[in-house]
């Protein structure tokens, strides 16, 4: 089931490039040029079957001593996410045309922050993961996740969204790129993210207690999407500024539009064979174990074999607490009324008076908890933001069930040192944080015995983890009645589904849709600059229907905005042709007129006045969406498990970063 951000025709239209690139790709795999034989992959493969490589970034000019010094120093963000100075990239071991998906096999995690303030000094290395072009707004990205909460949500994409390096765009500073290991600083992104999958797994929230504790968004895959394909040694490039969006709206800059023969940066197979690490001995699957989704080995891997590089972002963990935004509201209030006050409150430091929430208000927890790996004796936590999210956990020893049969150890091959040859592994944690860029930390994921092709990859997530979800269970199990409201909960993906025919507000009336969902449309909708009045020329003084239009760049989150439908009526009576009376088949059979409203966080330009009532006609099925209101999804379940992976017993964190012992 598809997570429909942007509009069933880009889904359409990238399952149709899916089906037609699979088959070249594996045409192209078995060019004697590219030394890759599909079939020798079910028996222990040659490196070069690896299509995947990450390693540390070079550029073709590394033999000069200068760049290289320069691109060892070089720190280059900003707050788009343009950031050419990542250490770490993914290159291809094999020619991938344009169209191929990057990994056919498994897509990128979605994993939401919700109401999130990175202007806050409290989320300071979460600000530093969005300057790097780690995190993305859930609305300005398009990956969806902007109605999870009422104030700003921001996405990982954990995979290739979140390691890849991005282009340097032409409008940025490119003294400071060209420097930075990138020898063409205008090289264009080369993949791009078109649609991805939201499911609850088979693990919906009355009948498994891990509902809520895994993320519903997955499978996001990159495609190939640069004219002449990514070359074998070629660098992934993302899109963290906009350009194919920009490109969809004819928005491109002149020397934007330029297409180049050379991509990207390349290596040499051997190279990346010696210094990297292949990405793709995983997939994902419907766990064996009945956990939800799972990882898979894609082929044979032998026993002390790395079956996946681990790079990490270390992050606070009081940075995974947040408060809703109307809690908020009410934790300033209180707190002004402290400093305000009593002679007791004048006694409190001012960090006690900003700890000190009001009656009824506690700490959440962000679901990228469940995703980090954490030791109960440090305030660091590392969240893995490479495909191994995927895996589930089993235990080193289960006489009744599945054991562990991979395990985690520092990567001494791709850990990045700082300046000065500084290991981030002896830094303080507060030191840790400070860094200027967070990257430079690299696990990597060993097979503990021979693991054959198609079995679940099982880690041990530690003794506390299995101790904190065994009292989960339990509790879970004793909230029978509590559970029993939640019958009538229907997802928002099924109603999408399961829905072809919109009810009218007057129909609702009687046959009301579930109280956590409600009806969304795609419009863009820009004031003049000259007054009030909207392009589409409506008067405020009276309410006119506006007929709904499509255009380049229409089905963008940042467009999708709730709507109240208020009548229906055929599309043959405006579309078939005369010869033609039968609707046709699924959700185009009606067009629909709704009010169309405003969504949190609108720039002041796309809002519509409060005395205007908007209302457009003639809006298709497939522009309007059912989706989840704000705090009602599974991720915000009052139960739902959250607890990082135990590393106590593994001996990887530094004594040095247990500052709670």
């Amino acid at each position: 089931m598809t997570l429909r951000a942007n509009g069933t025709i880009l889904f359409l239209l990238s399952a149709l490039l899916s089906i037609t690139i699979i088959a070249s790709i594996e045409g192209s795999c078995q060019d004697n040029d590219n030394n890759v034989d599909i079939a020798a992959w079910e028996s222990p493969p040659p490196p070069s079957s690896c299509r995947l490589f990450l390693a540390s970034r070079r550029s073709n000019d590394d033999d000069d001593p200068a760049t290289a010094a320069a691109a060892a120093t070089t720190i280059d963000a900003n707050v788009n996410g343009i950031n050419s100075s990542r250490k770490l990239g993914i290159y291809t071991a094999i020619d991938l045309p344009r169209g191929a998906p990057l990994t056919p096999s498994g897509g990128d995690i979605l994993l939401h922050l919700i109401d999130v303030d990175i202007n806050n000094s409290q989320y300071a290395q979460l600000r530093r993961w969005y300057d790097h072009g780690y995190l993305q707004d859930a609305i300005a990205s398009g990956l969806g996740g902007n109605y999870e909460g009422l104030g700003t949500v921001f996405t990982a994409s954990s995979g290739i969204g979140m390691l890849a390096s991005s282009y340097n765009s032409p409008s940025s500073d490119n003294k400071s790129s060209s420097s930075a290991g990138v020898s063409n600083t205008n090289a264009r992104p080369n993949v791009w993210a078109p649609v991805g999958e939201t499911d609850e797994a088979n693990l919906p929230r009355n009948i498994s207690p891990l509902a809520g504790s895994f993320s519903l968004h997955y499978n996001l895959t990159h495609i190939v999407s640069h004219p002449v394909g990514i070359p074998k040694g070629g660098e992934v490039l993302v899109d963290r500024d906009g350009w194919h969006r920009r490109q969809a709206v004819g928005a491109l800059a002149a020397e934007e539009q330029i297409m180049y023969s050379e991509t990207t940066t390349r290596q040499s197979n051997e190279q990346l064979f010696q210094d990297g690490i292949c990405m793709d001995n995983l997939h994902y699957e419907m766990s064996t174990h009945g956990y939800g989704r799972g990882g898979f080995a894609s082929r044979h891997l032998k026993k002390g074999s790395i079956v996946a590089p681990v790079p990490v972002l270390p992050i606070p963990r009081q940075e995974l607490r947040y408060l809703r935004a109307s809690e908020w509201k009410k934790v300033n209030a209180y707190q002004r009324k402290l400093r305000e006050g009593s002679d007791e409150s004048t006694q409190l430091s001012e960090e006690k008076i900003q700890e000190m929430l009001p009656p009824n208000i506690e700490w959440r927890q962000q679901l990228l908890l469940n995703y980090c790996f954490g030791h109960q004796h440090s305030s660091v936590l590392l969240f893995p933001y490479g495909h191994v999210n995927y895996v589930n956990h089993a235990p080193a020893h289960n006489p009744n069930g599945p054991v562990a049969n991979v395990g985690l150890r520092w990567s001494e091959k791709l850990i990045q040192k700082q300046e000065g040859d500084i290991d981030p592994r002896s830094l303080s944690p507060s030191q840790l944080m400070e860094r200027q860029s967070p990257e430079g930390l690299v696990l990597e994921m060993i097979a503990l015995r021979q693991i054959a092709p198609g079995e679940e990859i099982l880690l041990d997530y530690g003794t506390l983890w299995q101790q904190e979800w065994t009292m989960h269970f339990g509790r879970w199990n004793n909230e029978n009645g509590s559970r029993a409201v939640e019958k009538e909960y229907s997802p928002a993906y099924i109603m999408e589904d399961v829905v072809s025919n919109l009810r009218t507000a007057e129909e609702q009336l009687q046959f009301p849709y579930p109280d956590n969902v409600f009806t969304a449309c795609f419009y863009r909708y820009i004031q003049n600059e000259d007054d009030d009045t909207p392009q589409s020329s409506v008067s405020k003084e009276r309410t006119e229907a506006i007929p709904w239009k499509m255009s380049a760049g229409l089905f963008e989150m940042s467009n999708l905005r709730p709507c109240k439908v208020i009548a229906r009526e055929p599309a043959t009576d405006r579309h078939a042709p005369p010869q033609q009376h039968q609707p046709p088949p699924g959700k185009g059979n009606m067009f629909y007129t709704a009010i169309i409203q405003n969504r949190p966080g609108l720039p002041p330009n796309e809002r519509i006045p409060k005395d205007q009532k908007l209302i457009v006609s003639g809006i298709p099925r497939g522009a309007i969406r059912f989706v989840d209101r704000p705090y009602t999804s599974d991720v915000h379940l009052e139960r739902a498990f959250r607890h990082n992976i135990g590393l106590e017993e593994t001996g990887i964190y530094p004594e040095i970063w247990l500052d709670l012992a």
